[in-house]
């Protein structure tokens, strides 16, 4: 299957049932991509100390820029959200609360939205160079 088919499976989806589900469905699974896009980047710096210090001072200099600090706002992001949305989804599956589900997703997007903001508070003297 190719991306655009991939990525096609969800835009229908999204397009066929516009709700809080959907929404939530498929920024899962796109975060949970992201993730582990960003495990196997994270592996590929830390494989390096095996080789030297030197080697991995060098990759790790090579992620220490403004443009991966500003990522890692969004890396903040995806880790908060699949992490909130993932709670929910298993509140809902086992303990037979899928009745209150939009509520559980409105509360993890609350939670989400205070842990994002402390997260800003924290990044942002990294990304404006203080």
């Amino acid at each position: 299957m190719s991306f655009k088919g991939f990525a096609g499976k969800f835009v229908d989806e999204a397009r066929l049932n516009p709700n809080v589900g959907t929404f939530s469905y498929v920024l899962h699974r796109i975060t949970g991509i992201g993730l582990a896009v960003y495990l196997v980047m994270h592996t590929w710096v830390l494989s390096s100390a095996r080789t030297s210090p030197q080697a991995f001072t060098d990759r790790l200099g090579s992620v220490q820029t403004p443009l991966f600090h500003f990522l890692e706002l969004f890396l903040s992001v995806a880790v908060f959200f699949h992490m909130f949305n993932g709670l929910r989804i298993i509140i809902a599956d086992f303990f037979a609360a899928t009745r209150n589900h939009k509520l559980f997703f409105w509360l993890a997007m609350l939670l989400f939205a205070v842990f994002i903001a402390w997260n800003i508070v924290a990044v942002l003297p990294k990304l404006l160079g203080h």
